[in-house]
């Protein structure tokens, strides 16, 4: 089962750890002290992260960039779909965020891939890369009586 949750201090050495070629290629060195919006945990084990930041000038009112990596021995299994899904979902619910935002590199395939899972418009040329957009969904709200 993959789950979200919020990093604690003993989480930074598998983040760091879980770096590789593939992840500083597309996602840049990191912070020597990570801390994401959310670890990714499958059956307790932390596989990865997922983060939204609000800080890019290319955002307009209303939307938030998402960034994620699964370390390399568990990419390919589907957890970071998973995982941006439930980020999504929670900025749907607790925030008054309304767009998630992906800037992707072109050789990113796992990455373009992810995109088209979660449901993302197609993406427009940004600088070389791949920019995609998906609305957040919120969630229905229930009507009194009706459960």
């Amino acid at each position: 089962m993959v789950t979200i949750r919020s990093p604690r201090d003993g989480d930074v050495a598998a983040l760091i750890a879980g770096r590789d070629d593939d992840s500083r290629r597309f996602l840049g060195e990191g912070s020597a002290d990570p801390r994401p919006t959310a670890v990714i945990e499958v059956d307790g084990e932390v596989v990865g992260w997922v983060d939204y930041d609000v800080d890019r000038e290319w955002l307009l009112p209303g939307e938030v960039n998402i960034g994620y990596n699964v370390f390399p021995r568990h990419r390919g299994n589907g957890f970071a779909t998973r995982a941006v899904e439930l980020l999504l979902r929670r900025l749907a619910g607790r925030t008054e965020y309304t767009t998630a935002t992906l800037l992707i590199d072109t050789s990113n395939v796992r990455s373009l891939a992810l995109a088209h899972r979660i449901g993302c418009d197609d993406p427009v040329d940004f600088g070389g890369n791949q920019y995609f957009k998906r609305a957040l969904r919120r969630p229905p709200t229930s009507t009194p009586g009706l459960g």
